[in-house]
């Protein structure tokens, strides 16, 4: 029987609602009824709120859950996406950590944890906020956008374990029928996976006791309002019976023997890992069927990114040790400038191995690697290093490729879809950001 994972988590953002507090209050009196712990990702404005209110009724429940970082001022603009389509990614890296890591810390302080999962605020998505967090001790990313989905499976990208674009992901829209729509999302999750089946559920409090989300009212089209405003309530007991049909979902499913719910950094440990050595044998086989498709792939019963991939044939073809390194992907996409008619393996593997760039202390591919006279994209350079290892030839002629692992961003998506974005906004750069950075993404084997 398979095992159902269940990820239970709560966005807690809203600093302008009063009531948003005591539902969440609620929520978590629940949740401490039904023996259930939860991701809570916070923002930090929210917890300075409910600190300087003194709720220590509500703050009194946080050491029973897992703390998540939600972003320091969620919708006050500029979010990350907007500053980070203006910048690369190692310098976008570096203003992610400028900005957040003040809140971050403060977090920190505040509930007395090290929050261990991030978020994006809305659908502020931007893949320099993986390396930021990353560098900030945090090793998973829990939310939900589509920009990027690897067949609905949890998958590594940047070096965080990422869960977002799951296949089994619900939030209720809180209508007369939550309780049918979220049963059969449950009853009929894709159940995809050879011995563990994630579903992902989440909410907000401020859902569960207004009719307008708060940041639509005050943030939208790209502004800052001069005046904070409430969102409209729901009627009463709205609320009230809205946590009553998550309470019932909860002791439905846990009467279930094959679910279990989960944290953020508890889903890491199902991830199976293979200890068994990459051999030399075991890369020759990989590089001779290779296609020209430069992404993830299945070696020795191991996944590797492409960028581990690409140090493999570096070490391999040198002579060194064969332990993958993750190197995040290139600033740019960049087309080769090719002055030399053929390539010596040994020189192509000395630039692989010798010639990198760094992001807060972890290795980065360049966007081009001299070899001889002429300057490759490391696309290209993993393409003739693969054809050295496949053949075991001293010299290959130039070869060209295509990272293929990017395929699965979705470069059509419509920003203009959540209206707190300025009308227009499209994040272009973030989006070919994303795609460099597929340098570094493969799925997790569950």
């Amino acid at each position: 029987m398979k095992q159902i994972k269940i990820l239970l988590w709560f966005d807690v953002e809203d600093f302008i609602t009063p009531e948003s507090d005591d539902a969440f209050l609620k929520l978590l009196q629940m949740l401490d009824e039904t023996g259930v712990r939860a991701t809570i990702k916070f923002c930090t404005k929210k917890v300075e709120r409910l600190k300087a209110l003194g709720r220590e009724d509500i703050l009194r429940y946080l050491p029973s859950h897992e703390l998540a970082f939600h972003s320091t001022a969620h919708s006050i603009h500029p979010l990350p996406t907007e500053y980070l389509d203006r910048m690369g990614f190692r310098d976008g890296t570096e203003e992610f950590i400028r900005r957040e890591k003040p809140g971050f810390d403060r977090l920190c302080e505040l509930v007395g944890q090290h929050p261990v999962s991030y978020g994006h605020p809305g659908m502020a998505w931007a893949p320099q906020a993986f390396a930021g967090a990353r560098a900030m001790g945090v090793p998973t990313y829990l939310d939900a956008h589509p920009i990027l989905n690897v067949d609905g499976r949890p998958f590594w990208y940047d070096g965080v374990f990422t869960m977002s674009g799951l296949a089994n992901i619900f939030c209720s829209d809180h209508d007369p029928q939550q309780r049918q729509k979220m049963w059969s999302a449950f009853e009929n999750m894709d159940m995809t996976g050879e011995d563990v089946v994630f579903f992902s559920i989440y909410d907000h409090p401020t859902d569960l006791c207004t009719t307008v989300f708060w940041d639509r009212i005050n943030f939208a089209g790209g502004k800052n309002p001069e005046v904070y405003q409430s969102a409209p309530l729901r009627p009463p007991g709205e609320l009230e019976n809205n946590i009553a049909v998550l309470r019932d979902f909860i002791e439905m499913t846990l009467q279930r023997e094959n679910v279990e719910y989960i944290t953020a950094t508890q889903a890491i440990g199902y991830e199976k890992v293979c200890a068994k050595p990459v051999r030399a044998q075991d890369l020759v086989a990989y590089a001779t069927g290779f296609t020209g498709d430069v992404t993830f792939a299945k070696i020795a019963g191991r996944m590797f990114a492409p960028s581990e991939i690409f140090s493999f044939f570096a070490k391999y073809l040198t002579g060194r040790a064969m332990q993958p390194d993750l190197l995040y992907g290139p600033e740019q996409a960049l087309p080769s400038e090719v002055r030399d008619e053929a390539f010596e393996a040994k020189a192509l593997a000395e630039a692989a191995y010798e010639q990198f760039d760094s992001v807060r202390g972890f290795k980065q591919l360049r966007s081009l690697y001299r070899v001889g006279s002429s300057l490759l994209n490391p696309v290209d350079l993993f393409c003739m290093l693969s054809e050295c290892v496949a053949t075991g030839k001293e010299t290959v002629p130039y070869r060209t490729g295509r990272l293929a692992a990017a395929d699965y961003v979705n470069d059509g998506y419509d920003w203009s879809v959540w209206p707190i974005w300025e009308p227009g906004f499209q994040a272009k750069n973030v989006v070919a950001c994303t795609k460099l950075q597929c340098w570094t993404l493969k799925p997790v084997l569950l």
